[in-house]
């Protein structure tokens, strides 16, 4: 008889899932790390915050909600030095998990242009985690790197992960969008941002297998799959130092040899930027 196990308790499974959401969260500072081109902000400086405040009326963790119904924010404050260099602290809030704050990150990365026409920027960042509880298989380090592709309304994204210091584990995210402009004058513009996200991470699964009465083999095996695809459907007003944006997230998880088949789920999200040059 031959039996596929998920190995790891739901708890640190869910622990390293928010430790990926937090790359939602960075995902703004990069953006916006080149896209200050509003004549709104003063560009002659070269030190700048950039403050964001994210609420999800319900949360998923890789499309995933665990049987849990709850909303959660995260709050995050980044500074950056011209266009490369940035350092970020951010945090995670989830209604119903005790504690409530899951954890809190620092995060620091360097980002550059590949080429003349900066279609082309590559981008390295180190992530300390600080968790809400001890479990030894929780990874609070994280290395990672992202290669963006940039022209005129088009943005494809190629970002690559390695979490590390618990259970070790890599995990690799592909996103491409498309802006639609709405509306723009001299007060800001309004535009549609549609993006398709796709998220592969390393998962450890057990084979057992039994023959007779009394003896049981298991073989460990590592396996990388895809595990969640998310279409969001943005739209964002930029009024220069300001960014709003109301989006509506619709998750595709893809089943574990552990799970049962796993439903769409969709969710709305609003977020409030604010860039200031220092």
């Amino acid at each position: 008889m031959k039996k596929l196990l998920f190995i790891g308790l739901m708890f640190p499974y869910l622990h390293c899932l928010a430790q990926l959401e937090e790359d939602t969260v960075l995902d703004s500072v990069l953006d916006e790390l080149f896209q200050i081109d509003s004549t709104m902000v003063d560009l002659s400086q070269n030190h700048y915050l950039y403050t964001t405040f994210s609420f999800d009326e319900s949360v998923f963790f890789a499309g995933r909600d665990f049987e849990i119904d709850q909303f959660g924010f995260t709050p995050s404050i980044s500074y950056m030095q011209g266009q490369n260099f940035f350092v970020s602290l951010g945090s995670a809030y989830f209604s119903e998990l005790d504690p409530n704050w899951d954890f809190i990150s620092i995060s620091s990365g360097y980002s550059l242009f590949l080429d003349r026409m900066e279609h082309f920027s590559i981008t390295g960042i180190y992530s300390r985690v600080f968790f809400s509880v001890d479990a030894e298989d929780l990874n609070p380090n994280r290395l990672s790197a992202s290669l963006s592709y940039r022209k005129n309304r088009s943005r494809m994204r190629l970002s690559v992960g390695y979490l590390f210091g618990g259970s070790t584990s890599f995990y690799t995210a592909v996103s491409g969008s498309y802006e639609f402009s709405i509306l723009e004058n001299a007060r800001g513009q309004i535009i549609f941002n549609p993006q398709l996200n796709f998220l592969m991470s390393e998962q450890t699964v057990s084979e057992q297998i039994t023959s007779g009465l009394y003896n049981n083999q298991t073989i460990e095996t590592d396996v990388f799959d895809l595990i969640n695809t998310q279409l969001s459907l943005p739209i964002q007003w930029d009024t220069g130092q300001w960014d709003f944006e109301l989006s509506y997230n619709i998750n595709f998880p893809k089943a574990l040899s552990s799970e049962n088949d796993l439903n769409t789920s969709g969710y709305f999200t609003v977020s409030i930027g604010y860039f200031s040059a220092l």
